[in-house]
C-alpha cells in the first residue's frame, strides 16, 4: 500500500530539486563557451583588456557552475532515494548514459575546471585556453548524456531494450540505438541552443546596463559584440530546432 502523502512529498522534493537545478544549468552551458571565446580573443590579441573581460565573466560563470553542479549531484541521487522501484526496473538501461556522463563528461569538466579557475598564474596561455575549451565541451557533453537518459523517459522505444518478465527489469539490446534516438538528439540540440541564447542575453543585459550608466564602456562594448554574434546564431538555431522538436 503506497502512502499517498509520502508519494506527494517525493514528487515535490524531486520537482523542487529539478527546478532549482535547471535555473543554473542553461546559463552555464552557454557561458562556458562565451568565456572560452573571450579567452581565445585574449590569447590571439595579447591585449590585457580581453583578459579582464574573461576574468569578469568567468567569475559569474563559476558561481553558477558550482551551484548547478551541487544541485545536479543531489538530483541524481534522488532517483534512488525517491524512486527506488523505478531505478530497479530501468537501472540497467537508464543508468548507462548517466554512468557515461559521470565517468567521461563530469570528470572532464571537473578536472579542467580546476585549471580554468585556478591556473591563470600556474600554466601557460595555451594550456589554460585548452582547459577553458575542454571545460565547455565537458559541460555540454554532460547535457548530452543526461538528455539521452531523459529522451528514454519521454519516449521509451522498445528498439533498444527488452523487458525480462522473470526479473521485472529492462535489458538493453542496442546501446547505439539508445544514444541516437531522435527524441534525445533533438531535445539536446534544442536545449543547448536555448542555453546559448540565454547566456548571450545575460551578457548583453549586463553590458547594456553598464552602457546606460556610462561605466566601463569599452568593456561593455566588447562583451556585447561577442555576445550579440553568439546570441544571434544560437537564437536562429533555437527557433529552427524548436519547430523540429515540437
Amino acid at each position: 500500500m503506497i502512502d499517498l502523502n509520502m508519494l506527494e512529498w517525493a514528487r515535490a522534493q524531486f520537482a523542487m530539486t529539478a527546478l532549482f537545478h535547471f535555473f543554473f544549468v542553461p546559463f552555464t552551458l552557454g557561458m562556458s563557451f562565451l568565456v572560452a571565446f573571450f579567452e581565445t580573443i585574449y590569447v590571439k590579441t595579447g591585449k590585457a583588456e580581453w583578459k579582464e573581460i574573461t576574468h569578469f565573466w568567468q567569475l559569474l560563470f563559476g558561481i553558477n557552475f558550482a551551484i548547478g553542479l551541487s544541485t545536479g549531484i543531489i538530483h541524481e541521487f534522488e532517483f534512488g532515494t525517491n524512486w527506488s522501484t523505478y531505478s530497479w526496473v530501468v537501472g540497467d538501461l537508464f543508468g548507462a548514459p548517466l554512468a557515461v556522463e559521470g565517468i567521461v563528461a563530469f570528470f572532464l569538466e571537473a578536472t579542467f575546471a580546476a585549471i580554468a579557475f585556478f591556473g591563470w598564474k600556474r600554466v601557460s596561455k595555451g594550456v589554460h585556453l585548452s582547459a577553458s575549451w575542454l571545460l565547455a565541451i565537458g559541460s555540454n557533453l554532460s547535457a548530452l548524456w543526461i538528455l539521452i537518459a531523459n529522451g528514454f523517459m519521454q519516449h521509451p522505444s522498445s528498439e533498444f531494450y527488452n523487458y525480462n518478465i522473470d526479473t521485472a527489469r529492462l535489458e538493453m539490446t542496442d546501446f547505439f540505438a539508445l544514444i541516437t534516438q531522435p527524441v534525445a538528439q533533438v531535445k539536446f540540440l534544442h536545449t543547448i541552443s536555448a542555453s546559448y541564447t540565454l547566456s548571450a542575453i545575460f551578457v548583453l543585459g549586463i553590458s547594456s546596463l553598464y552602457l546606460l550608466k556610462g561605466k566601463h564602456k569599452e568593456f561593455a562594448r566588447k562583451s556585447a559584440a561577442v555576445a550579440a554574434a553568439f546570441g544571434l546564431i544560437s537564437s536562429i538555431f533555437t527557433a529552427v530546432i524548436g519547430d523540429e522538436h515540437a
